[in-house]
């Protein structure tokens, strides 16, 4: 049997930045990196956007060139899954019965993309979006598309239709909520967003969803719970994930709400050996409390953290929550919890200029989400967040453009 110091499950960006983390401190420790995938570990935000629309190869989704692996002694074995864990014994046992020992294990799993269990779902031409062949099938699928259906209102509903649009293809949305993001942007902006797409042709259902799929051979109609039937060359499904946490349930590590893996502010599990990272993990944030994102940079945080962390720092993982997102040609950026709010503050208009949302719950700053936030303001900004001022002191402030952000904090 072979014992690595380090072995890494999933390869995302989590598990591929705890490769770099490990290096940092530790330029010589063995590492293994196991993934369900046949590719090295990549990013997974150009899928839905550039290199969707062709405008991004995959030089730009993978972290690392092919031969850094190699030289950095990190061996990856792709297209492998994991059968279980074997705590007491610091081992893992692979689907293909080979056995490998660890002395210090991180579980970067990730999540799956959810496909709808309906009539049709498995016609080709139904697609998720998760991984870079799902990316590479709509891709391909879109070249040759008039019409599509997207499914999901909320971000990766709203960057694959808008990378659609982008492409020539006529979009129709359905969504359960009542407007496009509600979950995330106060109505205003919503509202915003709605008619930006209505102008580049994409059609907005709100309040409604599918019932099945139909076709010879490949979809060709998708039935609405309205009683509308749409002829379309393809659907995609934006409706979220399932996280892959099996692995940590069967092998008795602390979960949680989703059965998200608890970890400590050191990203450590209930077991001190185990690390976890990324979408599945539940840390407890220094500002808001145990918080679980599935956003880009915590798990490019977090992965670099666990990693560093594995190979001997033990420092706490204290990154404020950041998150990105290009619909048409509006780039948001957001910092904070976005997840739990019931008031906000505009500053600038949404019609010209940059804008920012400030985001309140229960009195207190949260969150802010931002276009065209300048330079100088991003330090401030995130002090502010993490100060978390009342609403009733700030708000009049904040809402005025000519009030600096450096002078609130």
């Amino acid at each position: 049997m072979d014992r690595y110091p380090y072995v890494i499950i999933g390869g995302g960006l989590a598990g591929g930045r705890a490769c770099e983390g490990i290096r940092r401190i530790d330029p010589d420790g063995p590492i293994m990196l196991i993934t369900a995938e046949r590719h090295r570990p990549y990013q997974r935000p150009p899928l839905s956007k550039a290199y969707l629309m062709g405008k991004a190869g995959l030089d730009k989704v993978y972290l690392r060139e092919e031969d850094y692996y190699g030289a950095q002694h990190i061996e990856i074995m792709a297209e492998t899954r994991v059968a279980r864990i074997e705590r007491g014994d610091h081992t893992v046992t692979l689907e293909n019965g080979r056995v490998v020992g660890y002395e210090r294990l991180l579980l970067a799993t990730g999540g799956s993309a959810i496909r709808l269990p309906l009539p049709g779902a498995d016609l080709p031409g139904v697609h998720i979006l998760r991984t870079i062949d799902d990316s590479n099938r709509i891709r391909e699928d879109a070249a040759n598309a008039r019409h599509a259906l997207i499914i999901g209102g909320s971000f990766i509903g709203s960057e694959v239709a808008s990378s659609l649009a982008q492409l020539g293809v006529e979009g129709t949305m359905v969504f359960l909520e009542e407007r496009l993001l509600a979950n995330v942007v106060p109505k205003e902006l919503s509202h915003h967003l709605m008619h930006l797409y209505r102008d580049h042709g994409v059609r907005l259902l709100p309040g409604v969803k599918p019932v099945q799929f139909e076709g010879d051979g490949r979809v060709q109609r998708a039935v609405l719970d309205s009683g509308e039937t749409l002829e379309v060359d393809m659907v995609v499904m934006g409706v979220g994930i399932r996280l892959n946490t099996a692995l940590a349930k069967d092998s008795g590590l602390a979960l949680g709400e989703r059965d998200a893996v608890i970890v400590d502010e050191r990203l450590r599990t209930s077991d001190p050996d185990i690390f976890a990272a990324g979408d599945i993990a539940a840390w407890p944030d220094p500002t808001f409390g145990r918080l679980r994102v599935e956003h880009w940079d915590v798990a490019r945080a977090q992965g670099l953290r666990a990693g560093r962390n594995m190979a001997g720092e033990e420092r706490a993982y204290r990154t404020l929550p950041y998150f990105f997102s290009d619909l048409f040609d509006l780039s948001f950026e957001a910092w904070g919890d976005l997840t739990r709010w019931d008031a906000t503050v505009q500053r600038g208009e949404l019609n010209g200029g940059p804008f920012t949302y400030f985001y309140f719950h229960e009195g207190k700053l949260v969150g802010a989400l931002t276009v065209g936030l300048a330079d100088d303001d991003r330090k401030p900004l995130q002090a502010l967040i993490r100060a978390q001022p009342a609403l009733r002191e700030v708000s009049a402030r904040l809402a005025d453009a000519s009030v600096s952000l450096a002078s609130l904090v």
